[in-house]
């Protein structure tokens, strides 16, 4: 059954409303993963968002190129605008310096 309308997971979900009265949304998303379930309820509630994917801690490059790709199938399927920054591990790995060792949910999160 194909009408043209977004395929989305079928759960009972709120209606999500963007804050202070906007009509549409930039949505920054690390990973696919992590963006999806938030994806699919802007669209179930029929938010008009774009898709803003930049996330320069992934690494290597082969895992990141992975979970970009991830968000462009997703944005071609439902028709959402991606935005596509720069992977700029160098400046990551200079900001991050001292940090290493920091567990998830750290600095390092924050920083980035």
């Amino acid at each position: 059954m194909n009408d043209n309308k977004p395929e989305v997971t079928p759960i009972e979900r709120p209606v999500l409303t963007p804050p202070g009265g906007h009509k549409k949304v930039l949505l920054h998303s690390c990973c696919a993963p992590c963006s999806g379930e938030v994806m699919e309820a802007m669209l179930a509630s029929g938010i008009d968002y774009t898709i803003f994917f930049y996330n320069p801690n992934i690494h290597p490059k082969k895992e990141y190129e992975i979970r970009k790709n991830e968000n462009i199938a997703f944005a071609k399927k439902h028709n959402i605008p991606f935005i596509d920054a720069d992977y700029d591990v160098d400046n990551w790995f200079e900001r991050a310096k001292g940090m290493e060792m920091d567990p998830e949910r750290g600095r390092r999160c924050t920083m980035c």
